[in-house]
């Protein structure tokens, strides 16, 4: 079995683990999203929104996970230096922020439009804005906006990637997938 934490040369387990699980359920949300606000009011709809939003609330809690995770352990080392190794650190503060705004703009929405957010329904939050229908549909646009947004920010994430396993031939793709046995 892996080591739990990260060390200067790989990811550990936990890293590795909110990556891929907050990846899959990122798209996963991404891609529930677009159907469902394409779909004609009924109760598949709801439903659909309603897990939306749990999800959104799971992912925000891993979110606040990962930074603290993230800050509390080592890095591996960066395999490049100077510009590049200035937009690799950054990069990864962007697809937080990014990830982070989808969270907090779809739960103003919800709110300030007086749609309640359950988490699962273990339990409802408050509300903490007045009924606002404008600052509603403002919140709705930065949550379709940061969702273009954070596909794009996806999108060269997973093509960096690529360019340092198939280009520059390093160990940034195979730092983050599981470990091969044998």
């Amino acid at each position: 079995m892996g080591k739990f934490k990260n060390t200067r040369e790989e990811f550990g387990i936990i890293s590795k683990f909110l990556h891929w699980f907050m990846a899959f359920a990122i798209i996963g949300m991404l891609i529930v999203g677009f159907i469902m606000a394409d779909m004609q009011p009924s109760s598949l709809k709801w439903t659909a929104y309603t897990l939306h939003k749990s999800t959104g609330v799971l992912l925000i809690m891993l979110l606040a996970l990962r930074l603290v995770w993230r800050l509390s352990n080592p890095t591996p080392k960066l395999t490049v230096d100077g510009v590049k190794g200035v937009f690799a650190r950054l990069s990864v503060y962007v697809l937080y922020a990014s990830m982070a705004t989808m969270v907090v703009s779809g739960f103003i929405m919800s709110d300030a439009g007086r749609y309640t957010v359950s988490f699962f329904d273990l339990f409802t939050f408050p509300y903490v804005f007045e009924k606002n229908s404008e600052l509603s549909e403002l919140a709705g646009q930065v949550h379709t906006n940061a969702a273009f947004a954070l596909i794009g920010f996806l999108f060269l994430h997973v093509l960096a990637a690529f360019y340092h396993h198939v280009i520059l031939k390093d160990t940034v793709l195979l730092r983050m997938l599981p470990k091969r046995r044998g």
